[in-house]
């Protein structure tokens, strides 16, 4: 019984633990795009299926099953001032599965030589997971140009 109790209790305090870093992740997610959306106005950025988009050029062409995707980008975490991709590049074929779900939605907007800020909350990213430098229940955002 004491076994059993002592099991009990130890995958309690885990859910309970897990369940309150994965709140204050959220609070500080809330917090940090409050912040970064201000100085932008309320009509920049367009939220679609819970990532933030905003194009500063909107291209003429979409993109249809198979075409050729280049995505010129840097990327940064918005609540810490980690930058993961400082500059880089991508190549695929539209729709671009190998992606994050958060780029998987934005690509379904965005057209040819769009460019733009792309921000993805953490569960359309990473989520939970460390991943290289990202911190667990980083908000990710990105400068890019799509092609």
């Amino acid at each position: 019984m004491k076994k059993s109790w002592f099991i009990f209790t130890v995958l309690t305090s885990l859910i309970f633990f897990a369940c309150s870093k994965e709140k204050d992740g959220r609070q500080a997610e809330e917090e940090a795009l409050e912040s970064f959306f201000k100085p932008y106005g309320d009509t920049c950025f367009v939220k679609y299926d819970g990532i933030y988009l905003y194009l500063t050029t909107e291209g003429e062409e979409e993109y249809q099953d198979g075409d050729s995707l280049i995505l010129n980008y840097s990327g940064r975490t918005l609540e810490n001032p980690v930058t993961f991709a400082p500059k880089a590049s991508v190549s695929t074929i539209y729709p671009g599965e190998d992606f994050i779900e958060g780029w998987k939605i934005a690509l379904k907007h965005i057209k040819k030589n769009s460019e733009g800020i792309l921000v993805v909350p953490y569960k359309k990213g990473y989520g939970k997971n460390r991943t290289g430098v990202i911190e667990p229940f980083s908000t990710l955002v990105y400068n890019f140009s799509a092609q």
